[in-house]
């Protein structure tokens, strides 16, 4: 074989290429249906047991989807975990990515014109203002990686560095990295996955990337949005408050035809604490731009007025005024401007504070 044919084979990607005109071809069937009739989302943290999830990720995926991430994980042999670093995404989680990948082709290629910018970052972000919804925001496409007996992730792209790997079939991988990285390919593939060639790490199903990849002309998923939550397992690593302690956090979210959330109502307890004065932290999620009434049991023995603040779980915190007490019952309403944000009476100091108390 000559070296010209020898560089042309290498030329050829091998798997399918999505081009955006495609994808919006793409008839989405879920579409004509309710989201009551449509297939949920389930909570991969429940549903997948046995899959590492990255912290702070939406932890949803179609019910379809995560069955078959747990196929694709049952066939690795025994002591590797796939570990999940994107399930769903909100369209604020998916406008970020693309905008900020987007600026950083702008300031790296100045003198491209909007079209050549616009293809760069559509190359590893689906944009998020076109007929066919990105992968990740219909509940159809997880990112995954490799963790190896000993807790570790595994190499997938020594020796390059970044990017320059990302391409599934790359001949510029040293042995034990494609090694690593067959692995876990072929576990998803035999799973019943697809893969975004330019992506080692992006698989889906049902979703109109999906669609164009296999050859079909229809897919069953269009957008999904998860439920608004109240979460209380991020104390000590989101606001660093260790004895808040909150309990039987409900909440119900009501959405309109396709599952958009219009308003939510919860509740929760905070429960006695004799050891300072610090009394609740929960956090709220999903439910940027809804309508959200929350409903708080003090304990009886709570006389004083409770203030409570809102903010990111960092450094950003307001008082609320949309908030009052009546009896052993704290209602709060808001409407939150972030898909995280996080309820207190006693935001914690920044880090700067911390770090030199």
């Amino acid at each position: 074989m000559t070296s010209s044919s020898t560089s042309s084979r290498r030329s050829r990607k091998l798997g399918a290429p999505e081009p955006i005109a495609a994808l919006n071809r793409v008839r989405i069937l879920e579409l004509d249906k309710p989201w009551t009739e449509r297939e949920p989302l389930v909570d991969v943290r429940i549903h997948c047991p046995d899959v590492v999830l990255s912290p702070h990720l939406c932890p949803y995926l179609r019910r379809t989807v995560a069955d078959m991430l747990n196929r694709a994980q049952a066939s690795l042999p025994p002591g590797y975990k796939l570990r999940v670093s994107t399930c769903l995404r909100t369209l604020d989680m998916q406008k970020r990515g693309w905008d900020s990948f987007f600026k950083r082709m702008q300031e790296e290629h100045p003198n491209w014109p909007l079209s050549a910018l616009r293809r760069a970052t559509n190359k590893y972000f689906a944009p998020y203002d076109q007929k066919a919804p990105p992968g990740h925001c219909t509940g159809g496409a997880v990112d995954v990686g490799l963790l190896g007996p000993d807790g570790n992730p595994l190499d997938m792209i020594a020796p390059t560095k970044g990017w320059e790997a990302a391409y599934t079939w790359s001949d510029k991988i040293g042995l034990e990295a494609k090694r690593n990285r067959m692995m876990m390919v072929e576990a998803m593939l035999n799973a019943g996955f697809s893969n975004c060639r330019d992506e080692y790490w992006h698989y889906s199903w049902g979703d109109s990337a999906w669609a164009v990849r296999v050859g079909k002309t229809e897919c069953p998923y269009g957008w999904a949005y998860p439920p608004v939550a109240l979460e209380t397992d991020f104390s000590g690593k989101d606001l660093r408050i260790e004895k808040a302690q909150v309990a039987n956090p409900l909440i119900e979210t009501e959405r309109d035809w396709h599952g958009r959330p219009l308003r939510a109502r919860g509740r929760f307890d905070i429960l006695p604490n004799r050891e300072d004065d610090r009394l609740f932290a929960i956090g709220l999620y999903w439910a940027k731009g809804v309508d959200v009434e929350l409903e708080a049991c003090l304990p009886e023995e709570i006389k004083r007025s409770v203030p409570v603040f809102v903010g990111d779980g960092k450094e950003q915190w307001r008082p609320l005024e949309t908030y009052e007490r009546q009896g052993n019952r704290l209602r709060i309403w808001l409407c939150p401007e972030a898909d995280r944000v996080y309820l207190t009476d006693f935001p914690p100091p920044p880090k700067e504070a911390d770090q030199q108390s």
